[in-house]
């Protein structure tokens, strides 16, 4: 018989912040880019987006505040 495998040690808050940061990162680029690819480049274009601008506004939104909300949880 094998020798259990020993649990993993707890990760520290210095991954956890960094683990966090990371995910705020991707949010806010990815917002930035559903607005910039749904909203803004068809406007400067001059051919309308219709629905999906508001589309493309509306997940800027949520994912901004998917960002703030992780950034909220980031410990001192």
């Amino acid at each position: 018989m094998t020798a259990p495998i020993p649990p993993a040690p707890r990760v520290g808050k210095a991954a956890r912040n960094e683990k966090r940061k990371a995910l705020a990162t991707t949010g806010n680029a990815l917002s930035i880019t559903m607005l910039v690819t749904t909203s803004l480049q068809p406007a400067f274009s001059g051919k309308p987006a219709g629905v999906s601008g508001a589309i493309g506004l509306a997940a800027f939104v949520a994912l901004q505040g998917l960002t703030h909300y992780v950034l909220r949880k980031v410990e001192d």
